[in-house]
């Protein structure tokens, strides 16, 4: 399989995959224009750039490279289709080839958004007469471009997204007749042959031959391609074709099924998943695609990792529904592993599901007499949720005198699947053995985060919903609860109004900590987004205080471009902080930065960015952070801690330190702002806004210059004699400061005073 990747500037290069070893890529469904798309000959030669096709392929490419993806295809260039035998193979594997991709873009190059329009959702009057009448519903190989991948998305000529596959379900089969069961993912076989013929029988092929060929991937077929046998003769022997993989199946069947007990005493699969179906669900991107490539294959395993309230159970719960929605025969078991009790009940309920008898006084014979079950192929398919594995849980038996490990009652099986989630990346790589098969989970992006905020909103008025999802950081939980707050207020609260509510620690604590009833979430977890990551906070305090000890000197910084140089500081031996909630002192050969870096990624709190030597962190979590330490009554004592550490590093503002200057400005800034009464009237205080105040005078940012040595001079007056040479420095830079503002009786005032100060 060929598969394009962007080079530098307007080029693309094509590179050829073993199909068993693909990377994750995207594919572009669109409708051909005769004359206007690119070859595979032309692409080759870097010629027919001026074709409209060209657009298409660029639009596909730059589209892949958004949501993070290297690689993609495009029919039209991708298959050499003068070669007879290549043309023929891709034919009968397309559908494979749509079904394995990371992500589908549909291109609609006759619906067109107005250029005004920026809200597509807002103003769907604009465009979806046009989506609805599309040539792309009318065409034979945009069937299976539909049905094959999971992630469908749909845009217009201009590139903006209009919806996907499940948030347009409901227009696409009222298009197509299409029933929705088979659009949300359930398997086509479990259709009938004569409903799925019927789906193609409005659709037109240019070659009346293909009008047959496009349906081999969507009855699962292969068959040789006869170019000029004609529509009827196709369609003939394509009937034969599935008469014949019909015997063959019911052969199987019968022989499957020989030797065994008598079926009807078996019990048909079934789910126990604990929770109804989310209606209002927003898909998030390609991750339940990246789910079900890691869980389809034999044995498969897959581990959503991210911060409490991401939305990990929710994907969890979302997969599966679909899994037992596309297959009626799989069994699906949802295990609560967040402590050993309800891991031994969870496989109790397990037991009896599956009809086994369950044994409460021997926990040791329940749990291996489940694992038996599922290593037993004859008992089919399943597919097992093992949701909030945060950490290592292991049942202990009094009367056998034996552990059980969670690890070791997950078999390892070709007919099972095991999705887990945990907020520890470290636990959960455990579990599934391979880094590729963790799936982190972050925060929504902003459409989806806006889409959330609306289903829950109902229909109240959206105004500022953009700002108010970007204030809780896209963070689902979050978002969630601030919806339940505005409903449960009714009329006297709204978007705008709760945003006024956010404006102060103080108050987003007090909202924030509030408790939102979800149906959808364990019932013993909490539904406050900051009581849910204060669970990891303790936990984190208790296994391994030095990381905790980072985490609260970080909450600190602004939550971006966090340099590594400045929090290493976090175990400077003279800090006060260095005691303690509990009053424990560390000792240096406790202290491993990289080890406790390592576990506050783990656990999603921090995270790298791309140049590797600077951190950044989610706004709330800083602000949770903070709640934490206040509760601890640390957050004082750490706020020097942070300012003594600046004021070390913090040079003058002259020239030469102008590259240092610029990556610690942001940090002092955010601290400057803030009126909090644990800074203190200190000198590092003083020397740090001096220094600052300094630096942002020479980068002409004279406001913030001002208000920063004002700030300086009042404290070294205070702390220092008036006559000090820090605050005569302080006081001549504040007059200078004022003479470029253009304050000149101020600046002669100051610069008299400071004149005085230095004649004393």
């Amino acid at each position: 399989m060929r598969l394009l990747r962007l080079k530098s500037g307007d080029d693309f290069e094509l590179i050829t995959f073993n199909t068993d070893d693909l990377p994750s890529y995207a594919i572009l469904s669109h409708t051909w224009t005769d004359g206007e798309e690119i070859t595979y000959n032309e692409l080759v030669a870097g010629t027919g750039k001026d074709k409209a096709g060209y657009t298409k392929i660029r639009f596909c490419g730059e589209r892949a490279a958004q949501d993070g993806l290297q690689y993609f295809w495009v029919d039209t260039c991708c298959i050499n289709k003068s070669t007879s035998d290549e043309l023929s193979m891709a034919i009968n594997s397309m559908f494979r080839w749509y079904q394995r991709a990371s992500k589908c873009y549909v291109y609609m190059a006759d619906v067109q958004v107005p250029e005004e329009v920026t809200d597509v959702q807002v103003f769907r009057i604009t465009w979806e007469d046009a989506f609805r009448g599309s040539r792309w519903f009318t065409r034979g190989w945009t069937l299976q471009e539909l049905l094959a991948p999971a992630s469908v998305e749909f845009f217009s000529k201009e590139g903006k997204r209009l919806g996907s596959k499940i948030s347009l379900e409901q227009e696409i089969h009222e298009v197509t007749q299409v029933p929705v069961r088979a659009l949300q993912g359930q398997r086509l076989s479990e259709f009938s042959v004569d409903e799925r013929m019927s789906w193609i029988a409005r659709r037109r092929t240019t070659v009346k031959e293909d009008k047959a060929y496009c349906l081999l991937g969507i009855f699962g077929v292969f068959m040789p391609l006869i170019y000029g046998e004609g529509e009827e003769h196709a369609y003939l022997r394509l009937r034969r074709k599935l008469l014949k993989s019909s015997k063959e199946k019911e052969v199987r069947d019968n022989d499957h099924t020989s030797g065994l007990p008598d079926q009807s005493t078996q019990l048909r699969p079934s789910s126990n998943v604990p929770f109804r179906r989310d209606d209002d669900f927003v898909d998030r991107g390609d991750l339940l695609t990246r789910i079900d490539q890691r869980c389809s294959r034999p044995a498969g395993r897959a581990a959503l990792v991210g911060f409490g309230g991401f939305g990990k159970s929710q994907l969890a719960i979302e997969y599966a529904y679909r899994v037992r929605q596309r297959s009626p025969d799989t069994w699906v078991f949802w295990v609560h592993a967040s402590n050993s009790a309800r891991l031994e009940a969870a496989f109790s309920n397990i037991a009896e599901k599956v009809g086994l008898s369950s044994q409460p006084d021997a926990a040791v014979d329940t749990l291996q007499v489940v694992r038996r079950w599922l290593c037993n192929e004859s008992n089919g398919r399943w597919l097992m949720i093992v949701d909030n594995v945060d950490t290592d849980v292991v049942i202990e038996v009094q009367k056998e005198k034996e552990k059980v490990s969670l690890a070791s009652l997950l078999p390892q099986t070709d007919h099972g699947a095991i999705l887990i989630t945990s907020r520890n990346a470290d636990i959960a790589r455990s579990l599934v053995g391979r880094e590729k098969d963790i799936i982190a989970v972050e925060a929504m992006s902003d459409d989806e985060a806006v889409q959330l905020l609306g289903n829950n909103l109902g229909d109240k008025s959206k105004d500022g919903a953009i700002r108010l999802v970007s204030t809780l950081d896209c963070i689902p939980l979050a978002i969630v609860q601030a919806a339940a707050y505005i409903n449960r207020l009714g009329p006297r609260m709204s978007v705008t109004k709760y945003l006024e509510e956010l404006k102060t620690i103080e108050k987003q604590a007090h909202l924030l900590y509030k408790t939102a009833i979800d149906l959808r979430r364990d019932e013993q977890a909490s539904n406050s987004v900051l009581m849910t990551w204060q669970i990891s906070f303790d936990y984190i305090c208790q296994k391994r205080p030095s990381a905790a000890y980072l985490l609260s000197f970080m909450s600190f910084f602004n939550r971006q471009g966090i340099p590594e140089f400045m929090i290493r500081h976090y175990t400077d031996k003279d800090s006060e902080g260095q005691n303690d909630s509990s009053g424990r002192r560390f000792a240096e050969e406790d202290v491993d930065f990289e080890e406790d870096v390592a576990v506050l990624r783990a656990f999603s709190l921090v995270r790298t960015t791309q140049r590797g030597y600077e951190f950044e962190m989610h706004g709330l979590v800083q602000l949770a952070t903070r709640v934490w330490l206040r509760s601890t009554d640390t957050e004082r004592k750490w706020y020097r801690v942070f300012i003594q550490a600046m004021a070390q590093e913090f040079p003058d503002g002259e020239y030469a330190n102008w590259p240092k200057c610029q990556t610690l400005f942001p940090h002092v800034l955010s601290v400057a702002e803030q009126e909090d009464s644990n800074k203190g009237k200190t000198y590092e205080w003083a020397l740090l806004l001096n220094n600052a105040g300094w630096y942002a005078w020479r980068q002409g940012l004279l406001a913030q210059a001002e208000d920063m040595v004002s700030k300086a001079l009042e404290i070294r007056k205070e702390v220092l004699d008036a006559d000090n040479l820090s605050t005569l420095l302080s006081s001549s830079l504040l007059g200078t400061t004022l003479v470029d503002s253009g304050k000149y009786e101020a600046a002669e005032s100051m610069h008299r005073q400071t004149l005085a100060m230095y004649e004393k």
